[in-house]
């Protein structure tokens, strides 16, 4: 058995996850996986046999054609059935992503679709679409000799009286030019996230912390047209919750699993709470530079 620290949680696995961070055994973890069959009974009671995606609150089905199938229960247990000659690469993404954002909304936790990078006293999370450079920036705040906390996923909770958030795993997962662009290094095939993309690992084991940290300041990323200005602006209010409303990680899991108002009640918490920095920049230019330069100058880095 193989136990590991992702997300807030100790989990045992008898899959091996290069990509979590390990911890020492223990008697009790929060999230069990296993290897085996989805249990009959479950599956007899999904409505279309030919469905890949099954949630309700307490039970989440997922089949991906070629890779496995996923059961999540009762915000604890995970058993994944692998098919014939899958890529345990791929096998393990999907678990990380889908089926780990399925245990923690089980649990009435939000993951947020966010990376993060250490600041005083915390962390900045980095919200925003897919494709609007999350993990470039914080890629290219680490040449800055800033320390990575999260890439992708963060998982807030309240605790002591404040906003806090906990990390996914110390992976990042960067596009092939990334490389190049931001001249950290070089990536390795060995690191390829999935066959079919040119995506790669980037670890940050060093820098990964597996305790909350106080969530000092939320920036909120998005790709204009390229004919748009390039500008940073604090928002607050109605036009922020329209920006955050988006960004849990998995967001249409919400509903069937029953807690829009924990995610409600998030938003309101983190609106209420933290300073939110909108960056907009044209899409098709690179400006990794001006955003990092806005982005320091908000953090008050000389």
């Amino acid at each position: 058995m193989n136990y590991y620290f992702a997300y807030g949680l100790s989990i045992a696995t008898e899959l091996d996850f290069p990509e979590l961070f390990v911890i020492p055994p223990e008697d009790t973890a929060d999230v069990s996986v296993r290897i085996g069959k989805i249990p009959l009974e479950f599956v007899e009671k999904i409505p279309d046999s030919k469905t890949n995606l099954f949630i309700s609150p307490n039970e989440y089905y997922l089949r991906i054609d070629d890779t496995a199938a996923y059961y999540a229960t009762n915000g604890n247990e995970v058993i994944i059935e692998p098919t014939t000659d899958a890529d345990l690469k791929s096998v393990r993404l999907f678990f990380l992503s889908n089926t780990m954002a399925a245990i923690l909304y089980q649990r009435a936790q939000i993951p947020l679709h966010a990376s993060a990078i250490y600041v005083d006293g915390g962390i900045a999370l980095f919200l925003g679409d897919s494709g609007a450079g999350k993990s470039t920036t914080v890629a290219s705040l680490q040449t800055k000799g800033h320390r990575i906390f999260s890439d992708d996923i963060c998982v807030p909770i309240q605790e002591e009286g404040m906003l806090k958030a906990f990390a996914a795993y110390p992976m990042m997962k960067l596009w092939k030019d990334t490389f190049s662009k931001l001249d950290i290094g070089t990536y390795q095939e060995e690191h390829r996230i999935r066959p079919e993309i040119e995506k790669y690992s980037k670890f940050f084991n060093e820098s990964f912390d597996t305790r909350a940290l106080p969530i000092k300041k939320i920036f909120i990323l998005q790709k204009l047209d390229s004919s748009a200005a390039f500008r940073s602006e604090q928002i607050k209010g109605v036009p922020a919750f329209k920006y955050l409303r988006h960004q849990a990680y998995r967001l249409p899991y919400i509903k069937p699993m029953g807690i829009q108002q924990t995610y409600f009640n998030l938003l309101s918490s983190l609106l209420n709470n933290v300073p939110l920095v909108l960056i907009s920049r044209p899409d098709k230019q690179n400006t990794i530079n001006e955003v990092i330069q806005l982005i320091e100058e908000s953090l008050g880095v000389n």
